[in-house]
């Protein structure tokens, strides 16, 4: 091998060896760094209100229509108040530390799981703690191109067993972040259900996604409809989230 040949090849294999300068930055992203992009499409953080209407549907059937006022504070700081149908108005979930179900007729707070269902296929938890970067560890299991567009695939696996789900897969755009689809799976590793996202719109001033349709692993005729509305920025009270006051 020529001299200048040889010292074009070992400046490649120094400059490929070598690590990146003081103050560069790589642009690769991480699985969590993902999750968290998606989750920020998915909906707002730091403190707001939005309603959800609920639709339960068995067959293409209606079967059951709710509404919910919801109060977010930080990622486990949430209370749910039933607003419709008008004979449930006053019952609320309140997560904070633990989530709490308060109902008029007790007069005390009660404390329940996220996994328990709220309404149709809707856990709790889904509507009280519906962002994923803080409660589970992510890792990219690989990339799929799906009618035509790249997606990020990513395995989800919960760091608490209160959490509603023990594993989530998850598909996200690799270039807008929005999420596609999603299954969730139980502690068995049983597939429990699979959410279906949809509809972007513009949400305190960034396009999101404002609708999620989540149907039974087993029978997928079982359906709820969650559309996400009237988001609003607010300066919410520390007192709001105390289950002392859940009777106020």
């Amino acid at each position: 091998m020529k001299p200048n040949h040889l010292l074009l090849l070992l400046s490649g294999l120094l400059a490929f060896f070598s690590p990146l300068p003081a103050g560069a930055v790589s642009t690769a992203l991480t699985a969590q760094e993902i999750v968290k992009r998606a989750d920020d499409v998915r909906g707002p953080d730091g403190s707001f209100s939005f309603n959800v209407r609920v639709k339960d549907f068995q067959g293409g059937t209606l079967t059951r229509e709710n509404i919910y006022k919801v109060y977010s504070k930080g990622p486990k700081a949430t209370l749910v108040e039933t607003v419709f149908p008008e004979r449930l108005s006053g019952r609320k979930l309140l997560m904070a530390g633990a989530l709490w179900l308060y109902l008029p007729t007790i007069k005390r707070p009660t404390r329940v799981g996220l996994q328990q269902r709220l309404t149709g296929e809707v856990a709790n938890g889904d509507i009280a703690r519906a962002r994923f970067s803080g409660d589970y560890s992510a890792k990219l299991e690989g990339k799929e191109n799906i009618r035509g567009k790249p997606y990020y695939r990513l395995s989800l696996t919960a760091q608490d067993k209160t959490l509603p789900y023990r594993n989530i897969r998850m598909w996200v755009g690799e270039k807008d972040f929005v999420t596609l689809k999603a299954d969730f799976f139980a502690l068995s590793g049983k597939k429990l259900k699979t959410g279906e996202y949809s509809e972007m719109e513009n949400i305190l001033g960034k396009p999101r996604l404002t609708k999620l349709l989540i149907k039974d692993a087993v029978q997928p005729s079982r359906q709820s409809q969650l559309k996400y509305y009237n988001y609003r920025r607010e300066n919410l009270n520390d007192s709001m989230f105390n289950k002392e006051s859940l009777a106020d």
